[in-house]
């Protein structure tokens, strides 16, 4: 049930055509390096978080990103005014945008919408349009967001009519709904195991984890919501006093490497990943860019054409690792300040205030309320279980097909989650030392996915009970390995 390379990099392959058409549009109607670069993010970021939505999705993210996208480039501008008065504003704005999670699956979904236009803040000179005064500003980058969620949406549903993505959505609709949660109901699951079945790809630990044996979410250790929005909230106070006064007017880069190791990672161990992946692709963009712009004149449209390449190649390869994204960003962007005519890259300048912004944020992660990677993967058990048991118990081919789209992309989420644990683990392998037990959790998950999408309907009641012995233990880490390793027993 894991996801090989030839799956990643189809979706790679269909994000880099989503891409190049916002691209090619705007290189035509507006080339400006402001509008081409949020395109290129924003494209980027909905082919991940729109990959499996469904027509409702869809509609909705095409109503809240212009929305949330003039709000982060609004905060730009005071942020470009007055650095004190815009920080405190944006460190405002996505602690809320954190807290918001919290408050059920639709206000978790703007919350990941808001992770692109707010980093884009930060490394763009200025709003698209800016320049051209105060409407255009406002409406460039709403069209820009249009242009890119059009460009994202054309591409996938054309790729599911021809077979290149599965067909459906990964959300039950209607009367199918229904019909599974009857049939979780006559399974006997435990309701407060079995809810919260969602259709976002997006989700992140600051959502209802499941607590510790003996622990409420009332007891001494507050909400995840509200624990990662004080990590990200410390993170960002000392990133942006650290980065105004040690750096000047080059600032954004320690902000923008602290907020993606604070605001976008799962847990602990995947904060460490992003952070490592961040600095080796840094590094490695900061050295490749030196040639082209050693050799290269500061006006050479062969700098725009690896510029592109540079984001091309990161866009692919985005699914397979996270450094080659930030390789891709970091030779774009120095290739880009060349052409703005800045003298010298300022590369080591560059590299240090990421690994001091990397720095900041995994401190905040790790000493602030942390969030234990091992929590976040029994969150996301807890959809593949519930997906796995409707599928079981399903006598409909409709409720099946639905359970078995949800299977999948909740297995994803569970890899994303349980990555950083994942590599731990091979490191530990080196010196014979058994993974972290989350990763053998992991890979019971997707032995009972393989099972429940190829097992009749509905399953024998024996499996479905397992199942269901599996979805209780959920809140008692000590029970659930054995738990689940006998319903790997029965597949």
């Amino acid at each position: 049930m894991r996801d090989g390379l030839r799956a990643r990099l189809g979706r790679g392959v269909l994000a880099l055509i989503a891409a190049a058409l916002v691209v090619g549009v705007l290189l035509v109607v507006l080339p400006e390096p402001s509008a081409v670069i949020l395109g290129i993010a924003l494209s980027a970021s909905l082919s991940r978080s729109q990959l499996e939505r469904d027509a409702r999705g869809r509609i909705e993210a095409l109503v809240l990103l212009p929305v949330v996208g003039v709000l982060g480039f609004g905060i730009g501008a005071v942020l470009r005014a007055n650095l004190v008065v815009g920080a405190v504003v944006y460190v405002g704005a996505l602690v809320a945008a954190m807290l918001l999670r919290g408050r059920g699956p639709v206000w978790r979904r703007v919350s990941a919408l808001v992770a692109t236009p707010f980093l884009a803040v930060l490394f763009l000179p200025a709003a698209p349009g800016a320049d051209r005064g105060p409407l255009a500003a406002v409406l460039i980058p709403v069209g820009v967001a249009v242009l890119a969620w059009a460009a994202v949406t054309v591409v996938q549903v054309g790729a599911r009519a021809v077979g290149l993505l599965p067909r459906g959505v990964t959300g039950v609709p209607g009367e199918a709904r229904r019909a599974a949660d009857a049939a979780v109901a006559a399974n006997a699951v435990e309701p407060a195991a079995a809810n919260a079945v969602e259709s976002g790809a997006e989700a992140t630990p600051a959502t209802a984890l499941p607590s510790p044996a003996g622990t409420s979410r009332s007891g001494p250790r507050p909400p995840a919501e509200v624990r990662s929005a004080a990590q990200l909230g410390a993170a960002l106070v000392v990133a942006f006093l650290v980065g105004g006064l040690a750096f000047g007017d080059h600032w954004p880069w320690v902000v923008l490497s602290a907020v993606i190791v604070a605001y976008l990672p799962r847990g602990r161990a995947d904060a460490v990943r992003t952070g490592l992946h961040r600095l080796v692709g840094a590094a490695a963009g900061s050295l490749v860019a030196l040639v082209p712009v050693a050799v290269l004149p500061s006006d050479s449209t062969v700098l725009v054409v690896l510029a592109l390449a540079a984001i091309a190649l990161g866009i692919l390869l985005r699914e397979v690792g996270y450094a080659a994204w930030a390789f891709g960003v970091t030779v774009a962007l120095t290739l880009l300040e060349r052409l703005t005519g800045q003298p010298s890259p300022l590369i080591g300048q560059r590299l240090l205030e990421i690994v001091i912004g990397v720095a900041i944020g995994l401190l905040a992660v790790c000493l602030v309320f942390p969030i234990r990677t091992t929590d976040v993967v029994r969150s996301r058990l807890k959809d593949v279980l519930a997906a796995v048991s409707d599928r079981l118990a399903a006598d409909d081919p409709e409720v099946a097909q639905a359970a078995e789209l949800r299977i999948r992309s909740t297995l994803r989420e569970l890899d994303r989650s349980a990555a950083g644990l994942t590599d731990a683990g091979r490191a530990l392998a080196l010196v014979r030392r058994p993974p972290p037990r989350a990763v053998e959790w992991a890979a019971d998950a997707h032995t009972l996915g393989a099972y429940a999408v190829a097992a009749p309907w509905p399953a024998p009641a024996a499996i479905r009970r397992a199942v269901g012995d599996a979805r209780r233990a959920l809140r008692t880490p000590d029970d659930l390995g054995p738990a689940l390793r006998r319903a790997v027993d029965l597949c």
